[in-house]
C-alpha cells in the first residue's frame, strides 16, 4: 500500500507541475504582444504625418505586415517608392529601392538594392542600403555611396543627411570628380 500511496503522490505532483507549466505557456501565447499575425496588401500607399503635416508618402506594390513578440514589422519585397515633403507641403525628395522593411515600433525603415534618392536641388544618391530614422528625421548608410550634383560626382563610404536629402555629408569621402560645364562641351 505504501508504494501505491507514494506513486499516487508523485503522479499528483507531476500533474500539478505540468498543469502549472501548461497554464504559463498558454498565458504567454495568449498575450497580444507574442501573437503572430500577418496582413498583406498590393499597391499600398502609406502616408506619414507629424503634427498633422504630411511628411512622406510611401508606395509598395506588395506589403506584408506582421507582429511578433511586440515588434510591428512591414516588409516590401517587391520594391518601394517614397516622396518626402517639407513643412509647406511641397515635395522635397524622392526615393526608390528594390526592397524595404519597416520596423514600426522603432520607427526605422531600411531600404536595400538599387537605392536612389533625388532632391529638388538636382542631387542624386545611389547606394545599396539606406536607413530612414523617423524619430531623428535622418537618412544614413555605412555602405558605398555615389552622390551626383549638377557640378560634380562624389563617392565614399557611408553618409548621413536630413530625411529629405536637402543636406548631407559623406562620412569617408573617396573621390570627387568635376563634371564638364556646358561652355566647355560646346567647343
Amino acid at each position: 500500500m505504501k508504494i501505491i500511496g507514494v506513486f499516487v503522490l508523485l503522479l499528483l505532483i507531476s500533474l500539478t507541475s505540468c498543469s502549472d507549466y501548461a497554464e504559463k505557456n498558454v498565458a504567454k501565447i495568449m498575450r497580444a504582444d507574442t501573437m503572430i499575425f500577418t496582413q498583406e496588401g498590393t499597391n499600398v500607399t502609406i502616408n506619414y504625418t507629424d503634427s498633422g503635416m504630411l511628411k512622406a508618402t510611401l508606395f509598395a506594390p506588395q506589403l506584408i505586415g506582421y507582429k511578433k513578440e511586440g515588434n510591428d514589422i512591414v516588409r516590401m519585397p517587391k520594391g518601394i517608392k517614397a516622396e518626402f515633403y517639407n513643412d509647406e507641403g511641397q515635395k522635397e525628395s524622392y526615393l526608390t529601392a528594390d526592397k524595404g522593411i519597416s520596423y514600426q515600433t522603432k520607427k526605422i525603415t531600411e531600404v536595400t538594392q538599387n537605392v536612389v534618392v533625388k532632391n529638388n536641388k538636382g542631387e542624386r544618391l545611389n547606394t545599396e542600403k539606406l536607413i530612414w530614422d523617423q524619430k531623428k528625421q535622418i537618412i544614413y548608410t555605412d555602405k558605398f555611396v555615389k552622390i551626383t550634383t549638377p557640378t560634380e560626382v562624389l563617392t565614399g563610404e557611408g553618409m548621413e543627411g536630413k530625411q529629405d536629402f536637402s543636406d548631407w555629408k559623406i562620412r569617408k569621402p573617396r573621390g570627387r570628380f568635376n563634371l564638364a560645364s556646358d561652355s566647355t562641351q560646346q567647343k
